[in-house]
């Protein structure tokens, strides 16, 4: 498929969402026009406020239940380009609460996309490197040919917790969106799935409490700044991308004609949490320096060379996206930030 480029209009669903408001910002800057889906009328206004400079540029629709047939059908009207980034966040330990919302929610932008395949020419779909990750995870440099397929076959036998539940929705989503373009046919428009690791780095709009901040940077806030729960959460080696470089990704993934039809990992390195603690304390040296003797062992690693080949993109290092973060937690009114810094 053709590159798809400004000025050509472009969908966000979930446009008030951390990773997404990004997206939109970026589509805006590089000419884009751009429509997000919202919930409400204030998430809508927040964002026209929040990109005023982009006069005429930015509009919203409201899209209350995305889980609903024919959702976006109107919302998709006259774009060339989708972007879904939006997916219902349902933590359970019943797979049927969690695994068919996912599914429906990606596979219905796509019945939406081919009601409106005389304009639309590629979805961009951010999936999650838990869609290609085995879990529980082993020692491995993981690739784009890896499907988390030990997820759907525990929840099979049985085996059930929020974790492995979440694992197979993200694979789930993914395997039924790639089915429904090849049991429709579709040839008008194409799909890009983008794996990412977990997403950090400053938000586009501001937050008023930790309650608002997305559960990345929650953990990264209570491990760098308090170092409490984030500890054992982040005790083994994970991966990690800034929000600003994977949403930079999701447009390149719509101007590059060779990323159509495939899946990318998103990926910038790979971190321990003491990494983070360093960095931190660097910036700051009232922050816990955590640990410094303890040995880094980083138990996965991530194989970014299609990001880097296809997408062209080079991701920052993440001692500014760590100094972004603290510049960004010192902004929230919330007493608790503020007595911490």
């Amino acid at each position: 498929m053709p590159a798809v480029e400004a000025p050509a209009k472009a969908l966000v669903t979930g446009a008030n969402g951390y990773l997404a408001a990004w997206i939109v910002r970026i589509l805006l800057e590089q000419g884009y026009r751009v429509r997000g889906t919202v919930r409400s009328t204030e998430k809508g206004d927040e964002l026209k406020r929040a990109f005023a400079e982009f006069e005429g540029k930015f509009e919203y629709v409201i899209v209350k239940d995305v889980l609903q047939d024919g959702a976006f059908d109107e919302a998709v009207k006259g774009v060339n380009l989708i972007v879904h980034s939006l997916s219902p966040v349902i933590i359970s330990n019943v797979p049927d609460e969690v695994i068919p919302p996912a599914v429906k929610g990606t596979v219905g932008v796509l019945q939406s996309a081919k009601k409106h395949q005389d304009t639309v020419k590629r979805v961009v779909i951010t999936g999650s490197i838990a869609a290609v990750v085995q879990y529980p995870p082993v020692p491995a440099i993981w690739d784009e040919s890896s499907v988390n397929e030990s997820s759907i076959k525990a929840i099979e036998e049985g085996i059930v917790n929020p974790g492995i539940i979440y694992c197979a929705s993200k694979t789930m989503a993914e395997k039924e969106a790639w089915a429904f373009v090849k049991n429709e046919h579709i040839s008008s428009f194409d799909v890009v799935f983008l794996h990412g690791n977990s997403f950090i780095g400053p938000p586009l709009l501001p937050a008023k409490s930790t309650k608002e901040l997305s559960s990345s940077l929650q953990h990264l806030y209570m491990g760098a700044v308090f170092s409490r729960d984030a500890e054992t959460s982040f005790a083994a080696s994970g991966g990690w991308i800034d929000v600003r470089d994977i949403a930079l990704g999701h447009v390149l993934a719509s101007q590059k004609p060779e990323a159509g039809g495939e899946r990318i990992i998103m990926s910038a390195g790979e971190f321990v949490w003491q990494d983070l603690h360093d960095l931190a304390h660097a910036i700051d040296p009232i922050l816990p320096a955590g640990d410094p003797s303890s040995e880094k062992v980083y138990f996965t690693r991530y194989n970014n060379e299609k990001m880097k080949r296809i997408l062209g993109l080079k991701p920052r290092p993440l001692e500014e996206t760590m100094r972004d973060s603290l510049a960004f937690y010192k902004t929230v009114p919330d007493k608790t930030f503020n007595s911490a810094m």
